[in-house]
């Protein structure tokens, strides 16, 4: 693995690099103009998992379903949208992240899966000078959607 990939790897589990390489056991080989980790992939497997585990459970386990955080969306949306409608979406982000103990991960991965299931029923604008990332994009702001069946009386 080279250095410059395991360091960026090590800063996504919250880790030191070094730290991250003495847990592993990795030896450090000079590869031409660069260096590269030798890792026993069994110890860096279970490394990895228990890490990630670790933090699930330090996170509070807040197992939020798909029902409540889209409530808690439309809440933090209606109560934060101005005059046309939208919102920003990093206040919206820290109204539902606050209100649901998430976090802004979580935040974002439930964003995208809303966004998804339900689609027309939000729109997404890319501007903005605080944007969250949702999928592969970074948006700034957030609109909900009403559907407005027309009614038809006759007299």
């Amino acid at each position: 693995m080279r250095k410059s990939d395991f360091d960026k790897f090590a800063e996504r589990l919250g880790l030191n690099p070094d730290e991250l390489l003495s847990h592993l056991k990795a030896e450090v080989v000079k590869v031409g103009p660069g260096f590269r980790y030798v890792i026993d992939m069994e110890h860096f497997f279970f490394y990895v998992i228990a890490k990630l585990h670790g933090q699930q459970k330090s996170s509070g386990g807040a197992q939020v379903d798909v029902r409540s955080f889209e409530e808690a969306f439309n809440r933090a949306v209606d109560a934060l949208a101005g005059a046309s409608g939208y919102a920003k979406l990093a206040e919206v982000r820290e109204a539902v992240c606050r209100e649901l103990g998430i976090s802004e991960e979580e935040f974002s991965r439930r964003l995208a899966e809303l966004v998804q299931a339900k689609r027309g029923a939000y729109i997404l604008l890319e501007g903005g000078d605080v944007k969250v990332q949702v999928g592969p994009k970074k948006y700034g702001y957030v609109k909900r959607v009403e559907k407005k069946v027309a009614e038809v009386v006759y007299y």
